[in-house]
């Protein structure tokens, strides 16, 4: 065993004896001094220190939050899906809806005649067939139907045919050199 020098142990004060009592100083908080004491306040605040265990604490937080951040994003982005799909079945009942009342509509035979007759030129015994060559662009807007109409309407978005006609404007730009 060995013992160490005076030098090394801390000096007590007065009236103390070794046996752990608490010393009452001006740095510390004794009952009866005031909260806005500076020294007070020091003496505290030296009490306030980020500890290992508050560390170990914020690693364990933070890890468990990084661990969440994927499910949370997948979840939002299942959420989206979710969303799109079920406007793509509201647009899609719509169509359905609209076919049925075409489907409705060809049951009836004084519409299939009238179509064969705009469409395909057909006419009833004894009727004669005029065709006009040349009629401009206002004899071609009245013999479209509304089912023709839908059909162009719906053909491909905008953007898919601007996208095929860039690359039409590039394919022919590169022939002609």
């Amino acid at each position: 065993m060995s013992r160490r020098s005076d030098k090394s142990r801390p000096e007590r004060g007065p009236g103390r004896s070794g046996s752990g009592a608490r010393r009452s100083s001006a740095r510390g908080w004794s009952p009866g001094s005031s909260i806005l004491d500076p020294d007070a306040a020091d003496a505290t605040a030296a009490g306030r220190r980020f500890t290992y265990r508050s560390a170990v604490i914020l690693g364990a937080v933070l890890l468990v939050a990084a661990g969440l951040l994927k499910p949370i994003g997948t979840g939002l982005s299942q959420m989206q899906q979710v969303a799109a799909l079920e406007a793509d079945i509201e647009s899609t009942q719509g169509e359905v809806e609209h076919l049925r009342a075409e489907r409705e509509k060809l049951d009836d035979p004084a519409h299939i005649e009238r179509l064969a007759r705009e469409r395909m030129g057909y006419v009833r015994e004894g009727e004669n067939a005029y065709i006009v060559v040349g009629g401009g662009a206002d004899g071609n807007a009245s013999s479209t139907s509304q089912a023709g109409a839908s059909s162009e309407a719906r053909a491909r978005p905008w953007y898919i045919e601007l996208v095929d006609s860039l690359r039409a404007v590039g394919y022919a730009y590169e022939e002609d050199r």
